[in-house]
C-alpha cells in the first residue's frame, strides 16, 4: 500500500513539476492551430503574435503540408479602444504543393490571432 502511496505521490509531483513541459506546452505560448484537409492531405496553420503590441501587430503564419512548410508574415492595425482588430490574407499554396490558394480573415482579440474565416480557392470551399 505505501508503495503505490509513494507511486503514485511521485507521478503526481512529476505531472505538476514537468507535465506543461513534457507536454510541449509553453505557458507564454501565443499561438493558434488550425487544420484542413487541401486536395485530400492535411494542411496545418500556425498563426503566432508577439508578446507586445502598439499600433499593430506582426502575426506569424506558417503552413505545413505534405513536409513541406510556407512562413509568412500578416501586419494587423490596431484600432485604440477597440476590442477586436481584423485582415484579410490570401494565400497562395504553390509552394507545399498545391494549385490553390486560402482567402483567409484573421482576428487579433486579446493578444492572440485566430482564423475567423477560411475559404478555400477556386471552388469557394468553406474551411471555417
Amino acid at each position: 500500500m505505501r508503495t503505490i502511496a509513494r507511486s503514485l505521490a511521485g507521478t503526481f509531483a512529476g505531472l505538476l513539476l514537468f507535465g506543461p513541459a513534457a507536454a510541449g506546452a509553453d505557458p507564454t505560448d501565443r499561438c493558434t492551430r488550425e487544420s484542413w484537409a487541401v486536395d485530400g492531405m492535411p494542411l496545418t496553420a500556425t498563426f503566432c503574435v508577439p508578446g507586445d503590441a502598439g499600433t499593430h501587430v506582426v502575426v506569424t503564419e506558417t503552413f505545413a503540408r505534405n513536409g513541406g512548410h510556407l512562413d509568412r508574415s500578416l501586419d494587423i492595425a490596431l484600432v485604440n479602444g477597440a476590442e477586436v482588430a481584423r485582415a484579410i490574407d490570401t494565400v497562395p499554396l504553390d509552394a507545399i504543393g498545391s494549385t490553390k490558394e486560402l482567402h483567409l480573415t484573421i482576428a487579433y482579440r486579446a493578444g492572440r490571432a485566430s482564423v475567423e474565416h477560411a475559404l478555400l480557392l477556386p471552388g469557394a470551399l468553406v474551411l471555417k
